[in-house]
């Protein structure tokens, strides 16, 4: 899903729970998770700067996730967003899983280590692992994680949003209205 500059990953709190022990489901109860992981100074802030994103770009000091639950269909929470729905196998998407999960710096007991809260709805922002970088940034994170969850994606040659939405095209779930296919994107 795009939000515009950045792709978030949206998973079904159910089928993340049936691959096993998560990290991710510690929000509660909600329906759904939108994962998405960014530089630790520019993603979590209020307002975000042209210093700030400066400084993500080029010389980032770390990394978060944002977890963010929620129970409304995907489509009426984010109405503005583009959405792109993949389906992977059930082993596809339990790789997915475990890319998005080794995402998470964890403190010595092996627990997420938040930092701040989400910018909107029921969820927080968590120490990363990895650097992000102008050209390995939240877009880049995601393609890798469809990588992993099987879709033969580029990882390394995505930076836009835009860029990430069109690699996972060849694994989206293909819709069709009396046998003719409809777009890809909502």
């Amino acid at each position: 899903m795009s939000h515009g500059w950045h792709v978030g990953l949206v998973l079904r709190r159910g089928d993340v729970a049936a691959v096993g022990p998560s990290l991710m489901l510690a929000l509660g109860s909600s329906r759904y998770l939108e994962v998405g992981w960014g530089d630790g100074d520019f993603y979590p802030a209020p307002r975000g700067t042209i210093g700030l994103a400066l400084r993500a770009a080029f010389c980032s000091r770390s990394s978060v996730l944002q977890v963010v639950g929620f129970d409304d269909e995907v489509a009426e929470m984010f109405p503005h967003a583009k959405i792109v729905k993949v389906d992977l196998s059930a082993d596809g998407f339990a790789a997915l899983t475990r890319y998005v999960e080794a995402s998470y710096a964890v403190d010595a007991r092996g627990r997420p280590i938040m930092v701040a809260p989400a910018i909107y709805g029921a969820g927080a922002f968590y120490l990363a692992r990895g650097r992000y970088r102008l050209l390995d940034n939240s877009n880049t994170w995601a393609a890798r994680a469809l990588k992993a969850g099987g879709c033969p994606i580029d990882a390394e040659a995505v930076v836009t949003a835009g860029g990430a939405l069109h690699a996972a095209a060849p694994c989206a779930a293909r819709r069709t209205l009396a046998g003719v296919p409809l777009p890809l994107l909502d």
